[in-house]
């Protein structure tokens, strides 16, 4: 008897247990369901035209286009802001708590204004070009194709945007 109720609470255990990871069994939950809630991901869209290409690896992988910028962003408790570092226009306007125009100064650069919930924020990036995703990390070139994060390996040094259609 020990052993057929033992034998019973493993079973039980198991089908407890494929039932929390194969969701084909798992009963319906409403808090386990994926939502949208609509928030984007902050980032900034090139002006220039269109989208840069992203170049093959060192180690021969393509890239994954994850950034086109010319802008910086700032960070506040309740998310990041990305403004045009030239105009000072919002970049992510459904982002709630950012300021609509933001300009850096001509004389001492870009600078986190207080969001519109009065927060101070923290500037976590001021940049003006492109970065792709490869398997073996990321790389971020400026505009005029320099690598920027020269410890990622697997990255071109030189890789200037290359537009769809464009000899540039």
């Amino acid at each position: 008897m020990f052993s057929s109720a033992y034998a019973l609470a493993i079973v039980s255990s198991l089908a407890i247990v494929a039932q929390a990871f194969n969701p084909a069994i798992r009963s319906p939950n409403p808090s386990l369901q994926k939502r949208l809630t609509g928030q984007t991901v902050a980032f900034a869209c090139f002006g220039g035209g269109g989208d840069c290409e992203c170049p093959t690896d060192l180690n021969g992988g393509s890239g994954v286009l994850i950034n086109v910028y010319p802008g910086y962003q700032c960070a506040y408790p309740n998310g990041a802001c990305t403004w045009d570092d030239k105009t000072g226009a919002l970049q992510n306007i459904f982002q709630t708590n950012c300021p609509t125009s933001a300009p850096c100064s001509t004389a001492g650069g870009c600078s986190c204004p207080l969001d519109l919930d009065q927060n101070t924020g923290v500037l976590i990036n001021q940049f003006t070009g492109y970065q792709c995703a490869y398997p073996d990390g990321a790389c971020t070139w400026d505009f005029d194709g320099n690598l920027q994060n020269t410890a990622q390996t697997n990255c071109p040094t030189d890789a200037k945007c290359v537009q769809s259609g464009s000899d540039s």
